[in-house]
């Protein structure tokens, strides 16, 4: 299983966006937390010692997961709150006071300095 990382979105995510996409991960946390809880709220009996097991298994890794999507957006949410108020902060990009040279060619070639 590949596990892709992803970094802080880029500077042409305006902070409108990323608070907006925090504002829908907050109804699916509340779904995801509401939903762990009314699985374990709802255990039926099945009778049979092993198919019981078996359901009961299953219906604690649903509510784990649920558990963990819950978890997860709550981490997503304040990283997206972070970079949102980190986007407001920021200069926009190219020229400006003290940026004269500034540029988002990314066609340039590289300059030479320290480490390149």
């Amino acid at each position: 299983m590949r596990h892709y990382s992803v970094g802080m979105p880029s500077s042409s995510v305006g902070p409108e966006r990323l608070l907006a996409l925090g504002a829908s991960l907050e109804s699916l946390r509340a779904v995801a937390r509401e939903g762990a809880e009314e699985v374990l709220g709802h255990v039926p009996e099945v009778g049979d010692r092993l198919t019981q097991n078996a359901l009961d298994g299953f219906l604690d890794q649903l509510a784990d997961t649920l558990r963990a999507i819950d978890a997860e957006s709550t981490e997503l949410v304040g990283r997206l709150r972070i970079a949102a108020s980190s986007q407001a902060a920021a200069p926009p990009p190219g020229p400006g006071p003290g940026r004269e040279n500034a540029t988002d060619d990314v066609s340039a070639p590289p300059r030479k300095g320290l480490f390149r």
